[in-house]
């Protein structure tokens, strides 16, 4: 049996790259109890030679020579470990591309799930069994069409399919009407689309929502197969406007969640929130998945009650471009809206946001490297770091378990605040929303800047840094 002396000995003879310091550490380990993962030292002896060969401090590790030395996942492991317990100065962030290169592969490997059929769940009326003037208008969805004059672009695959799937329903609604002693001529009009409506609602049960959305896709359909004339185009879109105003008023769940969280939470809490994610990040390893996702939800949640943007120009958010960082270090904000199309120019930001937007960007890498990681990720995704993109639910799943709520919901009681809090400044509102091209950036600032959801976040943010 090897004695302490002999396996510590041993230790420092097979690792030589290791530096002095850290094989200290891991040989005072060794003399208590045997290093925690198989193949340790091997890693982190491969770790620090391949350093040196790229002639790099550790401080600047890359994440080519994270994946060089992970020529396998639990290598990987081996060497993450090694350099929390022995080695914990080094940044583990350039690692997170390789985990999750082998986190794909794993799931890709062990959690493969064999394709099945899915039955058949067709609603309404198939194409062949609509009115003809109907069914020959199919081929205009798939090519660029101008049957009034006003180009009508092809649609996709997914909307494609949901247009047929409303027609296809419309024809269901003829049929029903019939049964009923109610003859409608397949020509759009009023009438046809009353129908529509009743039927929706007698027989499918939908929401106002719903139904605007069936009438809307009816709409497209009918405008590509040059089928509308004024009347009825004027008719299908006041059953549209209708439908979604019914919507907005009739929504008892929207109101409810809003009094509910009023009850319980203000917008500090978001941003409270968004502050205690990142500290929690900042407390794991920084290559790993949840660390990752945790400075995620800390950003997203900052920019939610900052800038009140809609979740899909959220997730799109690109740094470079929409958001772009001074020589102050301040991070500014000016994107167009992909729901509108409209410039909103919100500027530079809160300080507590531009402090989590750094740790995000950061990861567990030094302070000092900001402006180099800024640069290495001009023209990448806010969120991901990367060129894909955050997935859709991401920011709502967690919005409904800390909040009971979703991202819109935090817009509407942004409005609300300032309303009550400001009710002379609406435009500032109407600004912050995208909902109008005014820009008073600096009036805006000062009015709503002593906001106490503001105060305490960028409060909490310089407790953290005072702490560190």
């Amino acid at each position: 049996m090897t004695s302490a002396d002999q396996r510590v000995a041993a230790l420092a003879a097979r690792a030589p790259h290791i530096p002095s310091d850290v094989m200290a550490r891991m040989q005072a380990h060794l003399r208590g109890d045997a290093l925690p993962e198989r193949g340790m030292s091997a890693a982190m002896n491969d770790f620090y030679c391949r350093l040196s060969q790229a002639n790099l401090p550790p401080d600047l590790v890359t994440e080519e020579i994270y994946a060089a030395v992970a020529t396998s996942r639990s290598r990987l492991r081996a060497l993450t470990k090694g350099l929390r317990m022995f080695a914990p100065d080094v940044p583990l962030s350039p690692a997170a591309p390789v985990t999750q290169h082998w986190d794909r592969w794993l799931n890709a490997r062990y959690n493969a799930k064999p394709p099945k059929q899915n039955a058949c769940r067709r609603i309404g009326a198939a194409p062949q069994d609509w009115p003809e003037a109907w069914s020959a208008a199919i081929p205009a969805l798939d090519r660029t069409v101008r049957p009034y004059g006003a180009r009508l672009p092809r649609l996709a695959p997914k909307t494609r399919s949901s247009v047929i799937s409303a027609v296809g329903l419309l024809a269901k609604s003829r049929d029903w009407a019939a049964a009923r002693g109610v003859t409608l001529s397949p020509d759009p009009s009023a009438d046809l689309f009353e129908a529509f409506l009743r039927f929706l609602i007698a027989e499918r049960d939908v929401s106002f929502r719903t139904a605007a959305d069936y009438c809307a896709r009816l709409r497209m359909y009918f405008l590509r197969a040059g089928l509308l004339d004024r009347d009825s185009l004027a008719a299908l879109a006041g059953l549209i406007g209708a439908l979604a105003e019914e919507a907005t008023d009739a929504d008892p769940g929207k109101w409810a969640k809003l009094r509910e969280f009023r009850k319980r939470f203000t917008l500090a809490d978001i941003l409270h929130k968004a502050t205690e994610a990142s500290e929690q990040a900042a407390a794991l390893a920084g290559h790993s998945t949840a660390a990752l996702r945790l400075r995620q939800k800390a950003v997203a949640y900052a920019l939610l009650v900052n800038t009140a943007d809609r979740q899909g120009d959220l997730r799109h958010l690109m740094i470079g471009s929409d958001l772009t960082k001074d020589s102050d270090g301040n991070w500014h904000h000016g994107i167009r809206q992909s729901k509108t199309g409209r410039v909103k120019d919100i500027g530079a930001v809160w300080p507590g946001t531009s402090a989590l937007i750094d740790a995000h960007v950061l990861g567990d890498r030094p302070a000092w490297m900001i402006e180099r990681r800024v640069a290495e990720l001009q023209g990448m995704n806010l969120l991901t770091l990367a060129n894909h993109l955050l997935n859709a639910g991401f920011i709502n799943r967690r919005l409904k378990e800390d909040f009971g709520i979703h991202g819109h919901l935090v817009r509407t009681l942004l409005t609300d605040l300032i309303r009550r809090k400001q009710p002379n400044a609406r435009w500032a509102a109407q600004h912050m929303l995208g909902h109008s091209g005014r820009y008073m950036q600096e009036t805006y600032r000062s009015d709503f800047a002593e906001s106490g959801a503001v105060l305490a976040m960028d409060r909490r943010i310089g407790e953290v840094q005072a702490g560190k």
